[in-house]
């Protein structure tokens, strides 16, 4: 965790130094949204004007049923070597197949992910939520009423977490359309 967030503020000291005078927005999906959080609450908060998070991963243990914690913490516990793929559990990111297809074909997307490496994200996902009382430039907060990674009910959760003067200078924006990965949906342009 620590490490992502330390290379984003890298990244937006160095954009920020080559493009100074510009305003400068730290773009997160998913995972990157968490990352991004993460990185806006820190310590040395990046010098952005705001954060985007698109479907921000921010499903961590508080909001997940008692019993997949306890599978998961099991599993990480005792095989956390193995791996999971997700296939068979009918959970769609997109309605873009063709996209989806060509992520499937390409070998530098991960196809299984080890136990550990999903706990962690968990964990991630945890202090990205944690994160959100501590976030302090305006951000926009976008997600897909067809998202079937994030229950729409943490988005709420990480909104109601904002600090209330970083949620006025804030924005939600929900497409009844979008999934998952809502920067790549066939509603994309909409986005």
């Amino acid at each position: 965790d620590d490490t992502l967030a330390h290379d984003v503020r890298q990244a937006a000291r160095v954009i920020g130094t080559r493009h100074a005078g510009r305003p400068l927005f730290i773009l997160g999906e998913s995972m990157g949204g968490a990352v991004a959080m993460l990185a806006a609450a820190g310590r040395e908060p990046p010098i952005a004007d705001g954060l985007i998070l698109a479907a921000p991963a921010v499903w961590g243990r508080a909001s997940m049923p008692w019993y997949q914690n306890v599978a998961l913490w099991v599993a990480a516990h005792t095989v956390p070597q193995g791996r999971v793929t997700g296939r068979g559990l009918g959970i769609r990111a997109s309605d873009n197949t063709a996209m989806l297809e060509a992520l499937g074909r390409d070998p530098m997307v991960i196809k299984d992910t080890r136990i550990d490496a999903v706990f962690g994200l968990v964990g991630l996902m945890d202090a990205a939520m944690a994160a959100a009382a501590r976030l302090d430039r305006p951000t926009l907060v976008l997600y897909g009423k067809k998202d079937q990674l994030i229950p729409e009910g943490v988005i709420h959760e990480l909104w109601d977490r904002l600090p209330p003067s970083t949620a006025r200078s804030s924005r939600a924006a929900f497409y009844d359309n979008g999934w998952h990965m809502l920067l790549r949906d066939l509603q994309a342009a909409v986005v």
